[in-house]
């Protein structure tokens, strides 16, 4: 399997973390992914794809795993996924 992997520092707030998880998951959730939030930390697979994400103070990090048939497209979803986080974990 082709590999992402993120490391994010950020200032986020403890209400704003578990809203960027809670947010997550609900993505994950419509994109039609299996998921367990546990504390930090959000589990997802689906298919063709499995991961974690945790965003405990200061930092964010995971990993995305890709099946067979997400691979070619690795570079755009890294880019779109590293967008996101730019984005998301910005100081306010």
């Amino acid at each position: 399997m082709s590999k992402i992997e993120i490391t994010r520092h950020h200032q986020l707030s403890d209400q704003e973390r578990a809203a960027a998880l809670t947010d997550l998951a609900t993505y994950l959730k419509e994109m039609g992914a299996d998921v367990v939030t546990e504390g930090e930390q959000v589990n997802f697979s689906g298919r063709g794809y499995n991961g974690t994400v945790s965003v405990s103070p200061g930092l964010a990090e995971g990993y995305i795993s890709l099946g067979l048939l997400a691979r070619p497209f690795k570079r755009q979803l890294e880019k779109a996924i590293h967008e996101h986080l730019e984005a998301r974990l910005a100081a306010p």
